[in-house]
């Protein structure tokens, strides 16, 4: 009796000595604060430790208990831990964030990424199986080590249910934090699970709550950054920043405690719910300084809260332990009815239960289902078993209806909707209201299906119908006749004559005055004409730029007639000098055919750019983009310099070579030409050609005393041959792939049917050749003006092209090493001009703060493996992988050896001859100019292969490019050797083996461009609407940020504010805007994220505030297309209708 009664008594003791904070609330609040150590600590003026002591000292004012979770580099950091030992109350766990202080104590290879916070390196995910074992010990180690015990509760932005049933049944973990839903924050997608409410976790996916006890993980998951249930939703950070963070609503969004606030009630006043739970929290990583009153705010608001009655605040332990007490078997069904915290008409239902996630919104578009997902039991989730570099749960996800991830709603009612309620029934909720029409409609979520006006559907059947009826809604369509461009023989004429009269008098003449002492008498006229119109460009580049930035441009005129004049009054032997040419000889005219061919291919991809046709303006490939970017550039530099950002406005454009958009601005500013015309027709047929004359006059240069007259003819047409159509063997990969022969950058580069379309590599590549050009006249380089002259175009690349800097200065410092010895000093002073030439280029126009390229060897050629857009070769990825993580170094090195090569082979093509050349490695090391065009390719190959690009990591490739051409110059002379010493047979098939295989996928490429429909258009209307805007006064505009989703309504081709983010208002309208081309400010390093959600606040939130907005960014236009449906007429903006029509709305500022 006394045993029985013995254990009643201990039965009744969990429920009798219930904490008064559990006894009294179904509402709970857990602070929880993250802990990083010194690995990757960026904020200089604060020390880890500083965060910490001043969130201790705001919970020790309020009272208040909190989490702490440490990672693993801050358990070293005994400042750090003697102040949390001051609070023995709290809890302390750990934060599961990957560092290399942790992989190294761990004794395993740290997966280095481009960005340290990216998911192959900090989540466990990111390592295979083992390593996620040995990690989890040494943590759990380290932990125990000091503090005398194994932590309850661990946290990361995602833990894979491997690991936490790996910690839950080793050590006992009870409670876990991973981050509410995201959608592209961080680079990763945290998407789909209970929204923003805690759940017991299924065992093979940690995403989905568990169906089943035999499958349910005794882990309650909890999340961090809940988000605003109304604003959150969507594929961006302007969304995902609507939480609880501090420094997400207030950096972003500009809001404050009171938005706080508002979250803290939507959470913890849900009447239908048996309990609610949220997450406060900051990590110490952020500026304390920053923070600190927002933080205290914060505390201040949850302790007046909680001594209301309305929440208790409790540790995540102690609320994993309620939770468990309250909820034995499964996570229980979970309600959110929010109106929206912003203060407009927008409400939001989310319910959750383990079968399926339902998110309800009243917004715009009436009322909609925008997320229906089922949870699946036994769906495995992503990196469950193997090692990942990237965690993008929200496109893995099947059988859903997900708005965000694949444009797919269900609208119930279009229109306003009154009488909203929600009503629990049975074991039910119903949501119920009145749409425009006066008609009832009634919602129920029941246990497994949802009611939708009377008619009951299981989960997968309603995700399958909204589906479909989505996709029946017809999108719009739009009629393209097949009509040529509009033209006439006369604009043809002028504009032809005009920058012919430019390139004659402004650039070859001047360049004529300072090359001619440099030519020798044997030259041709076509040589000289090439030297003379290169530097002569260069030359008026830099002065253009400093009488710019002087505020003196009228100066250049002075310049001009100085140059005519001293032209004019040369002695009549320089003209004595120049050779017209009378021997056309076969090779002669084969060599002429060449360029000429070769410039018309190389001119495919560009040339119908910019075009107005019957439907508007036509726009291919990447001209989409880059070509719009450029034309937005040189608008705002024939304004002046400093070049105000034309996609970012207000800013100082910093981090970019500009120097050939300064070239075609100082050409309009001449000729009057439109800059359309002039980036994509008439600079890209005299870039062809004269990268086909400076090569064969280079070739001619490099081998006539080795090879004889013919014989370097003949390599030098075969030289051109590959120059203009050589392609990579990616043809190989896609036909192994999908039986067609395209892949031109399957291994990453570009070939050289786009070599136009990249212009500044192309005007920078120009460059270097008449640079090689000077080098191999040794009697002249010497000489005052050889230095001048090489200075001038070494120096100036890094205004047209910094990679092509950076190759040249570091290949002559190289030669100038070498010269020394012998006393040669003339290399040296070109490198050490050209050197602080370009520092002072660089200075002006780059941010020295930035970290511009990332060490991270084999990123490129990794990626090109593993990705199945590139060569995909997934069992070469598994034996790197297998290698590595046993330590079997032979077969680790044996996949790198052969991945490299594939990089290398690949990207050469039928180019791969010219390694026959380093046969003559003696003769190539004892002659300067073949040594410095060594080291130069050598170069442009292994920099891409060991660095990536800060913001674009993949950008680094364009290095190659260079090496590409270089071997496209040495396979001419290997050929030319090999046909002369061969049977004339023999000779004859490999000439057609070559003229075969070379330009296989170059070609592909190149009928891509040949269709008449255009990859991207600007209609007639939106064209008429931006010139409207390009007469009106200069001022900053607006635009609605890029939403792919429009892609769903229109149909192809789409129109550029569908197809991608571009600058064509800033490049049509000729002024520079407040956020544009969100790609290209990625790759200039700005802060565009915060513009980016400060735009789609505007625009989102009823213009709350909008006039503020619009006077603290200085915003002159509002141009909105009207595919966006926002119109701004009865609001309280200070704006005015000042132009409209079937396409475009522009409004002025008042």
């Amino acid at each position: 009796m006394k045993k029985i009664l013995l254990l009643f008594l201990l039965l009744l003791v969990p429920i009798l000595f219930v904490p008064s904070a559990f006894a009294q609330n179904k509402s709970f609040i857990s602070i929880i604060n993250p802990i990083r150590g010194q690995d990757f600590w960026d904020i200089k003026e604060q020390k880890p430790e500083t965060a910490v002591a001043g969130q201790i000292t705001i919970l020790n004012n309020f009272n208040l208990v909190a989490t702490w979770l440490l990672r693993f580099d801050a358990l070293d950091d005994k400042n750090i831990i003697n102040i949390l030992n001051e609070r023995p109350k709290d809890e302390k766990g750990l934060f599961l964030e990957i560092t290399p202080t942790w992989t190294t104590q761990a004794k395993i290879e740290y997966r280095k990424s481009d960005s340290w916070h990216a998911a192959g390196s900090a989540f466990l995910t990111g390592y295979e199986l083992n390593e996620r074992k040995k990690l989890i010990d040494a943590a759990f180690e380290k932990f125990e080590n000091t503090f005398g015990y194994y932590p309850s509760s661990v946290g990361a932005w995602w833990i894979d249910s491997y690991s936490l049933s790996y910690m839950q049944e080793k050590y006992a973990v009870s409670s876990a934090l991973i981050v509410s839903d995201q959608y592209s924050t961080d680079n990763y997608q945290i998407w789909g699970q209970y929204f923003s409410t805690p759940y017991y976790p299924a065992k093979n996916n940690a995403l989905h709550p568990a169906k089943s006890l035999e499958n349910k993980l005794d882990v309650v998951m909890v999340q961090w950054a809940q988000r605003d249930p109304v604003n959150s939703y969507g594929n961006g950070v302007t969304e995902s920043t609507y939480s609880v963070q501090a420094n997400d609503y207030m950096d972003y969004h500009s809001l404050g405690v009171d938005y706080f606030s508002k979250l803290i009630d939507i959470y913890t006043k849900q009447k239908f719910n048996r309990f609610n739970h949220l997450v406060v929290g900051l990590e110490n990583s952020y500026e304390w300084n920053k923070y600190l009153g927002e933080y205290k705010n914060q505390i201040e608001v949850l302790r007046k809260k909680s001594d209301s009655g309305q929440l208790a605040v409790v540790s995540m332990k102690d609320f994993a332990s309620w939770y468990k007490s309250a909820f034995r078997e499964l996570s229980p069904k979970q309600l959110i009815v929010a109106d929206d915290p912003l203060g407009s008409f927008k409400k939001v239902v989310w319910f959750m239960n383990p079968y399926y996630r339902a998110g309800w919104f009243y917004n715009t578009d009436g009322s909609v289902f925008r997320d229906i997902r089922q949870y699946i039991e036994g769906e495995e989730e992503i990196c469950f078993k193997k090692s990942c570099k990237e965690v993008n749960f929200a496109t893995f996800a099947t059988r859903v209806l997900d708005e965000v991830s694949f444009g797919h709603k269900w609208i119930i009612d279009e229109g306003k909707i009154s009488e909203f309620e929600v009503s629990e029934k049975d074991d039910s909720f119903v949501l119920s209201y009145v749409n425009e029409a006066g008609k009832d409609r009634e919602i129920e979520f029941l246990p497994r299906d949802l009611r939708v006006n009377g008619k009951v559907s299981s989960i997968d059947g309603a995700i399958l119908d909204a589906i479909k009826q989505d996709t029946l809604i017809s999108k719009e369509k739009k009629e393209f006749p097949d009509k040529e461009f509009n033209w006439t023989i006369s604009g043809v004429l002028s504009k032809t004559i005009r920058f012919l009269l430019f390139l004659i008098f402004i650039c070859v003449v001047p360049g004529f005055v300072v090359t001619n002492k440099l030519l020798e008498k044997n030259d041709s006229t076509l040589r000289r004409i090439f030297l003379a119109l290169t530097v002569g460009g260069v030359l008026l580049t830099i002065i253009f730029y400093i009488t710019s930035l002087l505020n003196l441009r009228f100066l250049i005129f002075v310049y001009i007639f100085t140059a005519l004049l001293l032209f004019f009054r040369m002695q009549r032997s320089s003209f004595s000098k120049i050779k017209l040419g009378k021997n056309w000889d076969k090779l002669n005219i084969i060599t002429m055919l060449i360029v000429i061919s070769g410039s018309l291919f190389q001119n495919i991809p560009s040339f119908k750019n910019g075009l107005v046709f019957s439907f508007g303006m036509g726009l291919w490939g990447p001209n989409t983009h880059d070509g719009i970017w450029h034309i937005s550039l040189i608008n705002q530099l024939l304004r002046g310099i400093p070049v105000e950002n034309p996609i970012y406005a207000g800013t100082i454009l910093k981090n970019y070579h500009f120097f050939y958009d300064l070239l075609i601005a100082a050409t309009a500013y001449f000729t009057k030409i439109p800059i359309i015309d002039l980036v994509f027709r008439f600079y890209p047929v005299l870039f062809s050609l004269f990268l086909g004359i400076g090569s064969y006059h280079l070739v001619m240069k490099l081998f006539l005393g080795r090879m004889g007259v013919v014989k370097t003819k003949v390599a030098a047409i075969l030289s051109l041959f590959f120059i203009y159509f050589a392609g990579s063997f990616g043809w190989i990969a896609e036909y192994l792939r999908g039986k067609t022969f395209g892949g031109e950058s399957a291994f990453w580069a570009n070939q050289s049917i786009s070599f136009n379309l990249n212009p500044p590599f192309a005007i920078s590549l120009i460059i270097i050749i008449a640079f090689l050009n000077l080098l191999l006249n040794r009697k002249t380089m010497g000489s005052r003006m050889g230095i001048f002259v090489s200075t001038l175009l070494l120096g100036s690349l890094v205004g047209f092209k910094a990679y092509a800097a950076v190759l040249a200065i570091s290949s002559l410092l190289f030669i100038s090493l070498i010269n020394i010895f012998k006393k040669e000093y003339s290399y040296l002073l070109i490198s050490a001009f050209s050197l602080f030439f370009s520092f002072f280029v660089f200075l002006f126009n780059f941010q020295s703060n930035a970290q511009l390229m990332i060490f991270s060897p084999f990123w490129l050629i990794h990626s090109m493996i593993d990705s199945p857009d590139r060569v995909g070769w997934t069992k070469l990825s598994i034996a790197r992988i297998a290698g590595l993580e046993t330590k079997n170094w032979f077969k680790f090195l044996s996949v790198e050896a052969i991945s490299l090569l594939i990089f290398i082979a690949g990207n050469l093509g039928v180019r791969i001859l010219s390694l026959g050349s380093l046969v003559k490695i003696k003769d190539i090391v004892k002659d300067n100019n073949l040594l410095f065009i060594l080291v130069f390719t050598i170069l442009s190959f292994l920099i891409p292969i060991f660095f990536i690009q800060s913001g674009n990591p993949w950008n680094v490739i364009q290095f190659s490019y260079y090496g590409l051409y270089v071997t496209a110059l040495a396979t001419g002379p290997i050929l030319a050797y090999l046909i002369f010493r061969l049977p004339k047979l023999l000779s004859f098939l490999i000439i057609l083996g070559v003229l075969v295989l070379t330009p296989i996928n170059s070609v592909t490429t190149a009928t891509y461009y040949l269709g008449f429909l255009p990859h991207g258009r600007i209609d007639n209307k939106e064209l008429e609407a931006l010139n409207f805007l390009f007469k009106q006064e200069y001022g900053t505009v607006l635009t609605y940020p890029y939403d792919r989703r429009l892609q769903q309504k229109i149909s192809e081709p789409w129109p550029l504010f569908a197809y991608d983010s571009t600058a064509y208002v800033a490049a049509l309208s000729g002024k520079a805007v407040f956020l544009e081309d969100e790609g290209q400010n990625q790759i200039l390093l700005t802060d565009y994220k915060r513009r980016l959600i400060a735009a789609k606040d505007f625009f989102q939130s009823n213009f709350l505030d909008g006039n503020t907005f619009l006077e603290n960014n200085k915003i002159k236009y509002i141009y909105i297309p009207k595919a966006f449906k926002i119109r701004m007429e009865g609001s309280s903006l200070s704006v005015k209708n000042i132009f409209e029509n079937d396409e475009v709305i522009i409004y002025s500022v008042i």
